[in-house]
């Protein structure tokens, strides 16, 4: 396809314009439906995916407390509670640091998940679960349960770091607080509340409690809901610390008795539970069960896409075939006189070639413009009334696809009536035209 041709090729094309603006405005109006058809599909994948993709992908890991207690003698108990560790509990628990931190009021208190007794952990621990693929964020946790001597009452507080995604999606986010505010970095002697635990002992912002012999003033209270992680009282990991320190043997250094967990997505979220296990070399996992669902719908939009991009390429396809065929058809008769006064078979294929590369270029190029401007106008998340954006309206590499495929398959679809007419003899052509 030489300058020659082309043009020829567009002498041709003016010769007949409102042929030639038909061809256009065809492509032109088919690729845009086309491109914003395929935008409005990608778009609304992203937006699935990112949705459901998040959906149970949290969870908490720890250690379960000891469970050789039983198996330990008076004399060997009683130093326990000292801080002083059996044998076999050193041989037992590898990942364990907490035989001698043990509660001072060991029958009432204690670090734990919920209602279950656990082991402590090191934050380095913590920090090599955050490291493992998959994990989006890893955070140690304090939980632990204290006495109220003044009327024995039981209750738990929760020790956190601030801004720790895990922290968001496991026990107390900053989205649940529901009255006053939440924890920041000068929040000593503060507290957070849970909503029920509040209702039930008539506390508000503004009150006052003793934790560990020591007055905190609650800050917000918080609607904590279906968490994983939840405790009455919620506080500065520091601050946690300093105060179970007043109820154990020994100070904690560096542990945590619960790890809070935030995986990538919902399609990894398994293997990464499954890597956390191996790590800690135990099945001690809690979690939400809608993660399995939500990888599964995630890997139902991905087949779906593709099925979606097959059938608008074929569309594109048969729509440019169309156009094209109509347009060479109208051409037979000048096929047959450029063969009759003297052309080759190859010089007519180029010429053809050359109209149809004009009128599918042309007509794709203005397609673009025009479902660009509409997505810039109109963008998509409008149309479907999604609250997200994506940036640009386009997917790259689904807009290159479908202009790709409109242009050649339009371009080679005007060689098969024109192959059709080279076969017979210009004089028959001419006699049916």
């Amino acid at each position: 396809m030489n300058l020659d041709f082309l043009l020829c090729a567009i002498r041709e094309l003016k010769r007949n314009k409102r042929r030639t603006l038909a061809l256009f405005a065809g492509y032109a109006i088919a690729v845009s439906l086309l491109l914003v058809i395929t935008a409005v599909t990608v778009f609304s994948k992203v937006h699935q995916t990112a949705v459901i993709g998040t959906t149970g992908t949290h969870f908490v890991t720890w250690l379960p407390s000891c469970g050789d207690l039983s198996s330990l003698t008076e004399e060997e108990l009683a130093k326990l509670a000292l801080g002083i560790i059996p044998e076999k509990c050193k041989q037992n628990c590898e990942n364990c640091t907490g035989c001698n931190k043990k509660p001072k009021d060991i029958l009432n208190e204690g670090f734990v998940i919920n209602t279950n007794t656990t082991r402590l952990l090191t934050i380095d621990l913590a920090n090599e679960i955050n490291k493992l693929p998959g994990v989006r964020n890893a955070s140690p946790f304090l939980m632990f349960r204290f006495r109220d001597p003044t009327d024995n009452k039981l209750f738990t507080v929760g020790g956190l770091f601030l801004g720790h995604l895990a922290v968001e999606t496991n026990s107390c986010g900053t989205n649940e607080i529901i009255e006053g505010q939440y924890l920041s970095e000068n929040s000593f002697n503060k507290v957070l509340v849970d909503d029920g635990y509040a209702l039930n002992n008539g506390l508000k912002v503004g009150s006052k409690v003793i934790i560990a012999e020591e007055e905190f003033e609650v800050i917000g209270i918080a609607a904590t809901g279906a968490d994983p992680v939840k405790a009455e009282f919620y506080m500065l990991f520091s601050e946690a610390e300093r105060v179970i320190n007043r109820r154990i043997h020994n100070p904690l250094e560096n542990e945590a008795n619960i790890i809070l967990v935030e995986s990538v997505n919902g399609t990894v979220h398994g293997q990464v539970m499954e890597d956390v296990m191996k790590l800690m070399k135990n099945d001690s996992i809690l979690t939400s069960g809608c993660y399995y669902p939500a990888s599964k719908a995630i890997g139902l939009n991905e087949k779906l896409l593709w099925v979606f991009i097959v059938v608008i390429l074929v569309s594109s396809i048969l729509m440019t075939v169309k156009l094209q065929l109509s347009f060479v058809a109208e051409r037979q008769r000048d096929v047959a006189i450029l063969k009759a006064i003297g052309w080759s078979n190859s010089s007519v294929i180029k010429q053809m070639l050359s109209e149809s590369f004009i009128i599918s270029a042309i007509g794709c190029g203005t397609g673009v413009l025009i479902s660009g401007l509409l997505l810039c106008v109109v963008p998509v998340e409008h149309l479907l009334g999604i609250e997200m954006s994506i940036g640009s309206p386009f997917n790259a590499l689904s807009m290159v696809a479908v202009v790709m495929f409109s242009v050649f398959s339009g371009v080679f679809s005007g060689l098969i009536p024109v192959l059709f007419v080279l076969k017979k003899h210009p004089l028959e052509v001419l006699r049916r035209c």
